[in-house]
């Protein structure tokens, strides 16, 4: 898959990143024509009278809708603040639930290359944490990959907001009387 189209906003207290489906106008096109033929084909079933042959490809055609709305107008949302982690994913004009995951101890983001093959320069992004017993936990992978050029500009923007928030995460100095 294509590197998503990329925003980031930086607040005084969050991070803000949207990661945009970029979609072909052939992969448009397919979609559409698909979706067009299975309702097509639900609505002569139906006039048809064939019940159980309806149910099934209905169901099919919801799915295949999902996946649609998906890949022509996906975007997922990241919202990054001090203690939370807050992500939601939107497939055009439906919008799942916005979901937050607190951050125990400190916060790191890791690429992932799910696509090895040459010249390939896109990654997702894996949010991961320390839980209480010090073993490391995903908190969070993006489904969109990004650019090499977008993970440089949010990791710029990250450290810069890490930085500002260090010292909450550091041990207090012992007092010397």
């Amino acid at each position: 898959m294509k590197a998503g189209r990329f925003t980031i906003e930086e607040g005084d207290n969050s991070i803000k990143t949207t990661i945009a489906v970029v979609s072909s106008t052939a992969g448009k096109i397919f979609l559409y024509a698909l979706n067009i033929l299975l309702i097509a084909v639900v609505v002569l079933f139906f006039i048809g009278d064939i019940g159980i042959i309806t149910l099934f490809i209905a169901v099919m055609e919801v799915l295949l809708f999902r996946y649609s709305l998906w890949n022509l107008y996906g975007s997922e949302t990241i919202i990054l603040k001090k203690h939370t982690l807050t992500y939601q994913q939107c497939y055009g004009f439906i919008k799942m639930p916005l979901r937050t995951v607190s951050i125990t101890k400190t916060l790191r983001v890791i690429p992932f290359h799910e696509n090895f093959q040459a010249g390939n320069q896109a990654m997702k992004l894996i949010f991961e944490s320390i839980d209480e017993r010090l073993q490391p936990v995903n908190l969070y992978q993006t489904s969109l990959p990004v650019s090499n050029q977008d993970y440089k500009t949010f990791m710029n923007a990250f450290n810069r907001f890490n930085k500002a928030h260090m010292e909450e995460y550091l041990l207090p100095l012992p007092q010397m009387n």
